[in-house]
């Protein structure tokens, strides 16, 4: 576990399908998303190299599929398992059972499910309700929208890094914190990765969203913070810029 919290690989092929869920589980107090994969021979390697906790997979993948997935991996370095049923039988299902799934769901089913169900497997008693989705604090769905129309792209590392920043801010109901003595500390412990790291990525993904946004569309989504002769913001600025925005929306 990385603070406490469980540890997070998500195999699906299906890039909207795996966003919904990675936007589901970013930002939610008892996960921590390590990894994605975009087919099976990727879903392995991530387990074997990050060892996970909690393992999302979908049974069918390119390269791999899941019943494979399952089999490449040895039971000493299988996470829990979260299987993402297209079809269900009671032999089908019996028989990822046997190979090492720890629980079976049926698709098509919302990401919301799939968290509930993984806080099962988990063993984490809170419930959504009472967990990280009930609370004030807009949620890592809202974030993730504003962080898109912000022109900062899904992809990248800092994007991650970016909303567990906004979030931590929202949730401490601070106006503004410490990067470099209190944030960047925190994001890393949360992903594993040192504080240099964290810094450098979501620079990189605010020059990218400078790159890449109409300052007009910027101009009308954030009013006269942005201010077009001082070029681009820097990251204590661009995370109080999504912060004060959010929190109007929320207030409104």
């Amino acid at each position: 576990m990385v603070e406490g919290r469980t540890t997070v690989v998500i195999a699906n092929d299906n890039y909207e399908e795996r966003q919904r869920l990675m936007d589901q589980f970013d930002g939610m107090s008892e996960f921590a998303l390590v990894g994605e994969a975009r087919h099976g021979l990727e879903a392995v390697e991530l387990v074997r190299s990050l060892r996970p906790d909690l393992l999302i997979l979908d049974d069918v993948l390119p390269h791999l599929d899941g019943l494979g997935v399952l089999a490449q991996l040895e039971p000493g370095q299988r996470p829990n398992v979260l299987l993402l049923l297209s079809c269900a039988s009671d032999r089908l299902v019996q028989h990822y059972y046997e190979n090492g799934a720890t629980y079976c769901l049926l698709r098509p089913c919302p990401p919301e499910l799939v968290a509930e169900r993984a806080l099962l497997v988990s063993g984490h008693p809170a419930s959504l309700q009472g967990g990280s989705a009930g609370r004030a604090t807009p949620s890592p769905r809202t974030i993730a929208e504003l962080l898109r129309r912000s022109g900062v792209p899904a992809h990248l590392q800092g994007y991650r890094f970016l909303k567990d920043a906004v979030q931590y801010v929202l949730s401490s109901n601070k106006s503004t914190c410490g990067m470099t003595k209190e944030l960047y500390p925190h994001i890393a412990r949360l992903h594993g990765t040192q504080p240099n790291r964290v810094e450098r990525s979501i620079r990189h993904a605010i020059e990218v969203a400078w790159g890449r946004a109409d300052i007009n569309d910027l101009q009308r989504l954030f009013g006269a913070t942005v201010h077009h002769v001082r070029g681009k913001p820097t990251n204590s600025e661009f995370v109080a810029m999504l912060a004060d925005h959010l929190r109007g929306a929320v207030g409104s």
